[in-house]
């Protein structure tokens, strides 16, 4: 198959699957559709390896919950030290915790999918209403799901299959 066709086929199922994730996902009331763009480039960019799938979804997974409680840790902890000294520790511990986790977990937990999902939650709770932050969470958490699953395994599969039709991988 020619460059242009591969190109073209992967350009039009992304212009198609991601935009009707984005559609769904704000009909249905999700207000954190866009971080499954986040997380599919993740899983592109780690291969886009079907075997991977799994471990990259937990760890960002893991991630999430982790940036929720860098959330509340530093609500609970904030005002005795400087906010910024503050913010250092918490995300010191959060960060090394996450590390050790993936490093004896590294069968169940992908650490980049992990710092990543952090990173994201940690964004959206931000610039979130403290009285939404559980309820974000989970919005979170199906955007990553749909990410990696909707926009990066059903994107990549259907792909293989239009540029390689006998591939059944």
């Amino acid at each position: 198959m020619s460059k242009i066709k591969v190109v073209s086929s992967l350009a039009l199922l992304i212009a198609i699957i991601a935009p009707l994730w984005a559609a769904v996902s704000a009909y249905a009331g999700l207000a954190t559709g866009a971080a499954a763009m986040i997380c599919a480039g993740l899983y592109v960019i780690s291969g886009s390896k079907l075997e991977n799938a799994v471990k990259i979804t937990l760890g960002l997974l893991g991630g999430n919950v982790w940036g929720f409680l860098v959330i509340s840790s530093l609500t609970l902890l904030g005002g005795g030290i400087s906010p910024y000294l503050l913010l250092f520790l918490v995300l010191f511990v959060f960060s090394a915790l996450a590390v050790y986790i993936c490093l004896y977990l590294d069968k169940v937990f992908d650490l980049a999918a992990w710092l990543t999902g952090m990173a994201i939650s940690i964004t959206i709770l931000l610039l979130s209403d403290p009285a939404t932050h559980f309820t974000m969470l989970w919005h979170t958490a199906i955007a990553m799901i749909a990410g990696i699953w909707i926009i990066g395994v059903l994107t990549t599969q259907l792909h293989r299959r239009i540029v390689e039709p006998g591939n059944k991988k």
